[in-house]
């Protein structure tokens, strides 16, 4: 079981949580979306995902400019 919790501040748009099983990252690598959370620019508290896996490394695609609208996100294996 992970968890990832993102702060936000008014970002809208998509981030979907995207891994891999394969052992090293480059250009080539192939990531599989494992959630995807819809924010609406409303949201006031930290927005939590829940997904179950193995994998070797986890990364975050957002479909919307982050920059100064998503604070953090943090990670629980």
């Amino acid at each position: 079981m992970h968890t990832a919790v993102v702060y936000t501040d008014s970002y809208v748009g998509d981030v979907v949580v995207q891994a891999t099983l394969e052992n090293q990252v480059t250009g080539t690598t192939e990531w599989a979306d494992i959630a995807t959370l819809t924010f609406t620019g409303n949201e006031t508290t930290p927005t939590p995902v829940n997904f179950n896996g193995v994998f070797t490394h986890l990364r975050f695609q957002t479909s919307a400019d982050p920059a100064d609208t998503i604070t953090k996100i943090l990670v629980r294996n």
